[in-house]
């Protein structure tokens, strides 16, 4: 309800003011569309910020899979063209608005991030990765319902 009623305040701003030319419309086009996917999307994460952020598989000698991140994370791999990744979108965003601060949720673009991708062999999409706080990571392939993903994630905020 927040968003759309930010959009429709933007949305007003941007018909009331008549800019000096076009330039300065796009500009401000711009803007309220970053507004807008700021709220509304998981956010991204790239090989590197995994390395650092969450496990360092390529410097870590025993192979023995640790969660730096100090809580649960699910990350989405997805595509852009994958209608069934833009179907579990939604869910996911509503699942990290209700397990905030408990499970961090990340998406990954598996055509912009192909080295994070080809890391877990990720060959389907969407696929997503359930990152416990101790202990190994899965993955689920395929589309599954917000119950499920809930049902996992109700598992791993548990440890």
């Amino acid at each position: 309800m927040k968003n759309i009623f930010r959009s429709i305040i933007a949305l007003l701003s941007l018909a009331c003011c008549t800019p000096k030319d076009g330039v300065e419309t796009l500009a401000r086009v711009k803007t309220f569309k970053e507004e807008i996917n700021k709220d509304t999307e998981l956010p991204s994460i790239t090989y590197k910020e995994f390395l650092d952020n969450i496990y360092d598989f390529e410097h870590d000698s025993t192979q023995t899979w640790s969660n730096k991140s100090g809580r649960p994370v699910v990350i989405d791999f997805y595509a852009t063209w994958c209608a069934p990744c833009k179907k579990l979108a939604p869910s996911l965003l509503e699942l990290s608005d209700k397990y905030k601060g408990q499970v961090d949720f990340y998406k990954v673009d598996t055509e912009k991030e192909e080295r994070l991708a080809m890391a877990f062999n990720i060959s389907s999409v969407p696929t997503l990765m359930f990152i416990p706080k101790e202990g190994e990571p899965y993955l689920s392939v395929g589309y599954i319902s917000k119950g499920e993903i809930n049902q996992i994630i109700k598992e791993l905020v548990k440890y």
